[in-house]
């Protein structure tokens, strides 16, 4: 009998662990949702295919795939001895020491990903801006029962105003159509926590999950999402229930010490001012571009969440 042990790992997405081959195997069906479900899917396969060659120690390795006519899996080695830090931080007691620990080992996996560079692509900015931002708006907006909750434009976020994105997309497209940078990066593209392993016997991370249709590859987009998990908590509140109730949000959690201890270490190497605007944008639209993700596989209260979320990210930035 085969035993399947079910693992998170993508909002559209079936990813699960077979013990006795020492396998992970991430499966899509290939019939529904393709732009956000298969092409997603096979896009993370061909990247990870690439990042075993340039990064032996950084990802795991692709070992097949298969296909029938409804579904299509590829499988990978399972990394004993990882787990992902967002679940190390949520459950483990840890000493001060041993989350800088983790925090530097997250900062020596980015800096060898990061340490392939290429000229930057002029433009890459509002190209980023019009796919990641606007065009995932719109798509989120086509799901009725979103839209009815976007057309409010003002909300209560945890006892606070917030104004919806319309009282910051100006600015924001703004911000990228003038955004330059020196260089671009080969990057994860979604380095959450939860797609971060870690193992406290060999003090280094594995990267799963990267994602390919990032637009513009800058390791400022990675560090926003690693401050996505460790400052906004997304992680940690997905695991949880959110309240949604007409136009005012919140989630009501505790979130762990650890979370903060961790990001106050990883954010302390992000000091250049620009730098940080950069960042702190970038962060806040990633809450955008998951919006279609959360809505189409059925999670419309977390989409209202985390939209909310962004828009008091983007109401401090553009005060």
């Amino acid at each position: 009998m085969t035993i399947v042990i079910p693992l998170k790992g993508g909002s559209l997405s079936n990813t699960y662990r077979l013990p006795q081959y020492d396998l992970v195997c991430k499966e899509i069906v290939r019939d529904k949702n393709r732009e956000y479900g298969f092409v997603r899917w096979y896009s993370q396969m061909k990247k990870l295919q690439r990042y075993n060659t340039l990064y032996p120690n950084l990802f795991p390795k692709i070992l097949g795939v298969n296909v029938d006519k409804t579904t299509a899996v590829f499988k990978m080695e399972y990394m004993k001895g990882f787990r992902d830090i967002k679940n190390i931080l949520a459950n483990d007691t840890l000493t001060d020491e041993q989350i800088f620990c983790i925090s530097q080992a997250v900062w020596n996996g980015l800096n060898q990903l990061h340490s392939v560079t290429h000229a930057p692509i002029p433009g890459a900015g509002k190209l980023y801006f019009e796919e990641e931002v606007w065009q995932k708006l719109k798509d989120a907006i086509a799901v009725p029962e979103f839209a009815k909750f976007h057309a409010h434009g003002t909300y209560d976020y945890n006892g606070r105003i917030v104004q919806g994105i319309d009282a910051s997309i100006h600015d924001l497209e703004n911000f990228f159509s003038e955004l330059t940078l020196i260089q671009e990066e080969n990057i994860h593209g979604n380095p959450t926590l939860e797609n971060i392993l870690y193992s406290f016997e060999a003090d280094r991370v594995v990267f799963i999950d990267v994602y390919d249709e990032s637009m513009l590859d800058s390791r400022f987009l990675d560090y926003a999402q690693v401050l996505q998990c460790s400052r906004s908590h997304y992680g940690y509140i997905n695991d949880n229930q959110v309240e949604v109730d007409g136009v005012s949000v919140t989630h009501r959690l505790q979130i762990p010490k650890n979370f903060e201890t961790f990001n106050y270490q990883f954010e302390s190497k992000i000091a250049e001012p620009r730098t940080k605007e950069i960042v702190d944008v970038l962060e806040a639209t990633q809450f955008i571009r998951m919006l279609p993700f959360k809505v189409l596989a059925g999670e419309i209260d977390k989409a209202k969440f985390f939209y909310v979320h962004a828009c008091y990210l983007l109401n401090k930035v553009f005060k």
